[in-house]
């Protein structure tokens, strides 16, 4: 019998590895395409923010940039002694209408009391700050300027949780599964993320495919943070000397990851134009597609011990904030499965038993 087995060898899969392995524990890990082309995480922007509503979100993502910020020391290898994921410190810049002003001001309650290091402006004085911003239909802005949030490269975390963790014991194998019944261990893990409903049918967290594009612009700004515009759902930020802008139109049971084309011309290059203006030179030179691990009840995970098992855990649903919560969400697990309770972040909120009583904690800031 196995000690611990985790399904699914993506960021979160590797994540809980890790720290399982540096508790003692024998992991195995069981994942289906070790090349990742169609996982979730290195598809994202590799976005690390503490900007939530949820004071367990807030809280997970300033967890995200401290061990981002240990990389170097945490994750060191005879094999690779150097690790990094090319932390990119830029912020984040979330901008509201009059419609979703006042949920934000309730957000920005729970950033004091989680200490958050958020800045609230208005929209009118988003030029003083941001000279290359419209404010135009903006009521409210919250930002960072402190080097706590910006984007990181997927890849390059991945591979060093996933090495370090290997160090450690962990054993990674390509492999599938099909049911949870085949696997002989005291602990079952799945992190199985956009697949999750072929192992737990009853865990409504389904892909949902959603389109980055890859623009040029004569003029480039390479401090600009990562931007979120929440009247109309795009968000962009620089990359090299291009920058990559995102689609809110998001599509289920997308058979493939073509991306959605029109949606640039649309709606995303429209958005982007008005809101910043030198973006109405904008050059569509590439793009891609990629899933989210979607929990279509709130948007917000799935963690914790199954009910309906004696030794099945699960980390899912994250809906596009895997990479950051990645690290909060293998401590957390960590935690659960060897001393019984979480230790440090508290994230029973999102436990299973509320899917089945559909009591929904919706996460409004999904971008």
């Amino acid at each position: 019998m196995d000690d611990v087995v985790i399904v699914g060898g993506g960021i979160i899969g590797a994540a809980t590895a890790y720290f399982l392995s540096k508790e003692g524990r024998k992991v195995k890990v069981i994942e289906r395409d070790p090349t990742y082309k169609k996982a979730s995480f290195p598809l994202s922007l590799g976005g690390f923010r503490r900007q939530f509503f949820q004071k367990e979100n807030i809280l997970l993502g300033k967890f995200a940039r401290e061990f981002i910020n240990q990389i170097p020391e945490l994750l060191k290898t005879e094999k690779n002694p150097k690790p990094t994921a090319s932390m990119v410190p830029n912020g984040y810049l979330l901008m509201f209408g009059p419609e979703h002003a006042e949920e934000q001001y309730k957000a920005l309650e729970n950033h004091k009391v989680c200490e958050a290091g958020t800045k609230n402006i208005k929209g009118s004085e988003l030029k003083q700050v941001f000279p290359y911003i419209n404010s135009e239909g903006i009521e409210t802005a919250t930002y960072t300027d402190n080097r706590t949030e910006g984007w990181i490269d997927p890849f390059m975390f991945h591979g060093a949780l996933k090495g370090k963790a290997m160090e450690l014991g962990a054993d990674f194998i390509k492999g599938e599964v099909k049911n949870l019944a085949e696997i002989n261990a005291k602990t079952i893990i799945s992190a199985a993320g956009c697949w999750t409903k072929e192992l737990l049918d009853d865990i409504p967290v389904v892909p949902q495919k959603h389109t980055v594009f890859r623009v040029k612009c004569p003029k480039h700004i390479p401090e600009m943070p990562l931007t979120g515009d929440l009247t109309t759902g795009v968000y962009w930020r620089p990359e090299g000397k291009e920058y990559l802008a995102g689609s809110p139109i998001s599509t289920f049971d997308s058979k493939d990851l073509e991306p959605a084309w029109n949606d640039f011309e649309e709606l995303v290059w429209p958005a982007l134009a008005k809101r910043v203006p030198i973006f109405e030179e904008l050059k569509l030179t590439g793009g891609w597609a990629g899933f989210y691990d979607c929990n279509k009840l709130d948007n917000n995970a799935v963690v914790g011990k199954h009910p309906k098992y004696d030794n099945v855990y699960m980390a899912s649903g994250f809906t596009g904030r895997g990479l950051m919560q990645a690290p909060g969400i293998g401590r957390a697990l960590t935690e659960l499965i060897t001393t019984g309770s979480y230790q440090t972040i508290d994230i029973s909120v999102f436990g299973v038993e509320r899917i089945f009583k559909k009591n929904a904690r919706p996460e409004p800031y999904v971008l």
